[in-house]
C-alpha cells in the first residue's frame, strides 16, 4: 500500500516537474475571438525565426525519453517545439498521436516543415520515431544516441524505417 502512494507520488512529481518548464502556445482555431492568437502568430512571423534557425539552436541538446525541455528531449517533445516555435501550431504529445495529425504528404513532395515518421525504431512497433524534413533529402530529429542532430533521409537505418510524412497547416 505504502509502495503504492510512493509511486503515484513520484509520477505526479515527475508530470509536473516535465510540464512546469514547457511554456504553452495558443492553439490556433480559426473561430472568432482568436485575435491574441493571430497576433501572436503575426508577432513569430516579424521575429523572422525560420525553420533552420530554429533548428540550429537545439542541436546538440541531449537525447532524455520523455523530456520536453532544452535539459533534455525526446524526439516528439523536439518536433512539437520546433513546430511550435517555428510555425505557432501545437502538436500533440508523442509520435503516434501526431501521426494522425496533418495531411498524408507522399515522399516525392516533401517540404520543408513536413513531419516524417518512422516505424519499428528504437522505442518499439509501429510509428516510434519523429522529425522535421529541412529539404534536400536532411530532417533534424532528437537521436537517442547522438541527442538532436539532423540526418539524410537516405540513411540506411532511416531508409527502411521510414513510414510516411504529414503536412500540418494552420
Amino acid at each position: 500500500m505504502k509502495a503504492n502512494r510512493c509511486i503515484t507520488a513520484l509520477a505526479f512529481w515527475l508530470f509536473f516537474v516535465s510540464c512546469g518548464s514547457v511554456t504553452p502556445v495558443p492553439r490556433y482555431t480559426a473561430s472568432e475571438g482568436q485575435e491574441g492568437v493571430v497576433s501572436e502568430l503575426k508577432k513569430r512571423k516579424r521575429h523572422g525565426k525560420n525553420l533552420l534557425e530554429v533548428v540550429e539552436s537545439y542541436l546538440g541538446v541531449p537525447y532524455q525519453w520523455g523530456g520536453t525541455t532544452r535539459a533534455g528531449m525526446d524526439c516528439s517533445a523536439f518536433t512539437r517545439a520546433i513546430v511550435r516555435e517555428t510555425y505557432g501550431i501545437e502538436l500533440p504529445r508523442t509520435s503516434k498521436q501526431m501521426f494522425a495529425v496533418g495531411k498524408i504528404v507522399a515522399n516525392k513532395n516533401l517540404k520543408p516543415g513536413d513531419i516524417v515518421f518512422f516505424k519499428n525504431t528504437y522505442s518499439g512497433p509501429g510509428v516510434s520515431h519523429v522529425g522535421i524534413f529541412l529539404g534536400d533529402g536532411r530532417f533534424a530529429h532528437a537521436s537517442a544516441s547522438r541527442g538532436v542532430t539532423i540526418t539524410e533521409l537516405s540513411h540506411s537505418y532511416f531508409s527502411k524505417r521510414y513510414s510516411g510524412a504529414r503536412r500540418v497547416t494552420r
